[in-house]
């Protein structure tokens, strides 16, 4: 955090953590990051439901107080703490859910995280793994010849948390310039299919994605190699870097001619390539490998072990994995540090019920005017500049014009790279509308004089700059934070990037699936044993959702202190943070993938025991529907649900208008994604797409002269 800033954020801010899904517990932890005092109720004995299976993670650096349902004393506790805060985190869809005690003021931000937008008693059952088999992400991950993969990650419960933290950012930033609360509903659901840009596109061009394992399936080679002492994953995507890649191999004849030389020839014989990379791979330790490969500028990583991650130079660097002592069990604990680099990391982990008196301690809060309860956009008169390629900036932009900032995106003069992105319509990418909604197009050469004095008094009008370009690129062109600081001293600067600023890695190229592969991602989601990239790019699109609570959170600083700030966002640390439910292995539940007629089944449960509760029942799975399946094992008490495929999510989302929304714009009809949470006072808002490159250029660039 900025030397500046002599307070956090949301500091005096309380906030009451109700809800038991890992979800209620991450934005709970992200608030705390920032400042919030945050108060866990919880049960008086250890439970392996929700985030109790990890409480050491889902309660370091908060408040505890036990409340017994039937208890007055714990009874009248509770709603005291309810009396003081500010914010209620709830999970209405589990069946010890604490709200039921309280009634919220009208002023206060009550967010409730549920794994599906409508539920019902049985929603409980469902995990952060099947909601991956629900939205079609588990579909999509493992490899083309087996079965579809899930993660032992929570990846879905956890970015549910970031999304909610962040509308609970956006709801206190109404409440203080409008007054008044609100209602958050946020749904693991929605987050899952918030992340499937990469594979709708495919649905709605009538085609069916591939499941490609660690390949890609427009680059190669792009895949997990064996080395002598381990795995690492290795990721090429042009022509320039198959000869370096070659050149590092001894092998630069494959790169000048014959049928590798191109990158269309090479993923037609991606078989043979990757024969060819993991032979020479094969005679190399990870370290050396990645070295060799590094200084070919060669984007390549070791895939690193849960386990292991204390260990790596970068994750050391950034603080980023911490011991704390656990008063329940007598031993250190590791904990996440805190992906925010805005933020105070987690002290301690509370002694159960041991805040009782602070609580009861606690004034009552003073009320909020509510000076209006209509609809409002929360940044209604915000703007954001966003250089942004792909997933991580422009995923955090997008959100933020969906909340009514005016979003305007720096393209190149030959427009960001993912226009060009097939399949198309019309002649314009799927993934790059779907991940550009709300913005306005500035097709500008920041090399250019004439385009610097454009981006210069931009600069001066914007609250927000975003970008994900390689460190220090804009720094190159005249353009430091302290450069950018003197145009604007109200400036809020987020860089997001793949091992950070202040890295080990300085200049290391990052993908997505590299991130997983160090992450700890892909070790904690294997397919027959080997690990796997997630199909989602995980990595990029949480990123951009930690960006987005980062920019939110920090704007409220901005307004506290007349101060700007520079966020130091690091792709490994948010995706380290995504796996911290998946470090202990008595935290990771055991689940199988049933085959049926017309598809797979997930279920909860090792793989020989869900099937021998189908063999009792004297049902053949590979006989019967999905349906049936599920509903076997659900009455046997085995929770359970289809795999979902892309076009089952698509036709299912298109249909109940839940989180893809059908937009006319002009003679097309344009699919595009929804928020992945709702605001009671912005229950309706504008989506619409970017539309073509310099849009804006008439404004801007006209205006400049």
């Amino acid at each position: 955090m900025n030397s500046e800033f002599q307070k956090l954020p949301f500091e005096g801010l309380i906030v009451l953590e109700l809800g038991e899904r890992i979800g209620a517990a991450a934005c709970g932890s992200l608030l705390a990051m920032v400042g919030a005092t945050v108060i866990v109720a919880e049960p008086s004995a250890s439970t392996a439901r929700g985030k109790y299976q990890t409480r050491a993670l889902s309660c370091s650096g908060k408040r505890s107080i036990v409340i017994r349902p039937g208890d007055a004393s714990d009874e009248k506790l509770l709603r005291h703490a309810a009396a003081a805060a500010d914010v209620i985190i709830t999970s209405s869809d589990m069946p010890d859910d604490l709200s039921r005690l309280i009634t919220p003021a009208a002023d206060t931000i009550v967010c409730d995280i549920t794994a599906l937008p409508e539920h019902d008693s049985s929603s409980a059952l469902l995990s952060d793994k099947l909601v991956q088999a629900l939205t079609g992400i588990a579909a999509m991950t493992g490899t083309a010849e087996g079965t579809p993969t899930l993660s032992d990650a929570a990846i879905l419960e956890l970015g549910t948390g970031i999304y909610a933290a962040s509308a609970t950012a956006a709801a206190l930033r109404v409440r203080r310039i409008h007054g008044g609360g609100q209602r958050i509903d946020a749904s693991v659901y929605g987050t899952g299919i918030s992340t499937l840009a990469t594979f709708l596109p495919f649905h709605f061009s009538g085609k069916v994605p591939p499941r490609a394992g660690n390949r890609h399936p427009m680059c190669a080679p792009w895949n997990a190699y064996r080395a002598s002492d381990g795995w690492l994953l290795l990721c090429s995507a042009n022509d320039d870097q198959w000869r370096r890649l070659c050149r590092a191999m001894n092998r630069p004849d494959l790169a000048e001619s014959g049928p590798l030389a191109k990158l269309v020839d090479r993923v037609k014989n991606c078989d043979e390539v990757d024969a060819i990379v993991q032979a020479w791979v094969g005679t190399h330790t990870v370290d050396r490998a990645v070295e060799i490969l590094g200084k070919s500028d060669i984007a390549a990583g070791p895939i690193i072990a849960v386990d292991d991650l204390p260990d790596n130079p970068n994750v050391r660097h950034r603080n980023m994995v911490r011991d704390l002592h656990d008063p329940e069990s007598g031993e250190n604990v590791a904990v996440p540090g805190a992906p925010l680099a805005i933020g105070r990391v987690a002290a301690s982990i509370p002694v159960r019920d041991g805040d009782r008196g602070f609580v009861r301690a606690l004034p009552p809060r003073r009320s909020v005017k509510n000076s209006t309860a209509g609809q409002v956009k929360p940044l209604a008169g915000i703007r954001v500049l966003e250089i942004g390629q792909y997933t991580t900036a422009p995923v955090a932009a997008k959100q933020m014009a969906a909340l009514g900032a005016d979003v305007i995106k720096i393209e190149p003069l030959q427009g960001e790279a993912s226009r060009a992105w097939p399949p198309h319509l019309d002649g314009e990418s799927y993934f790059f509308t779907l991940n550009n909604t709300n913005k306005r197009s500035l097709a500008i050469d920041l090399r250019a004089p004439q385009h610097q004095k454009v981006f210069c008094e931009l600069i001066r009008t914007s609250d927000v700059l975003v970008e994900n370009l390689k460190p220090g690129s804009l720094a190159r062109l005249g353009f430091s934070y302290s450069e950018l600081q003197a145009i604007n001293p109200r400036l809020i600067y987020c860089a997001i990037s793949g091992y950070g600023a202040d890295s080990v890695y300085p200049g290391r190229p990052a993908f997505d699936t590299v991130i997983q592969a160090m992450s700890g991602l892909m070790d904690a989601t294997r397919a027959d044993g080997v690990p796997t990239k997630l199909g989602i790019s995980i990595a990029d699109t949480a990123g951009g959702m930690m960006g987005f609570f980062c920019i939110l959170a920090m704007l409220e600083s901005r307004d506290q202190t007349g101060n700007g700030a520079f966020i130091d966002l690091a792709m490994q640390d948010v995706a380290l943070w995504m796996t911290q439910n998946a470090w202990r292995a008595d935290a990771r539940s055991p689940h199988s993938i049933v085959s049926c007629a017309d598809g797979d089944v997930a279920a909860i449960g090792e793989s020989s025991y869900v099937h021998s509760v189908l063999a009792n029942e004297g049902a053949d799975s590979r006989q019967l529907r999905r349906t049936a399946v599920v509903n076997t094992l659900v009455k046997a008490g085995v929770p359970a649900v289809p795999v979902r495929t892309i076009d089952e999510v698509g036709r299912l989302e298109q249909k109940t208008g839940g989180f893809i929304r059908l937009v006319q714009a002009g003679t097309r009809t344009w699919p595009l994604l929804e928020l992945p949470f709702k605001l009671s006072r912005m229950s309706e808002y504008e989506l619409k797409p970017i539309g073509g490159l310099g849009t804006a250029n008439a404004e801007f660039v006209a205006k400049a002269g």
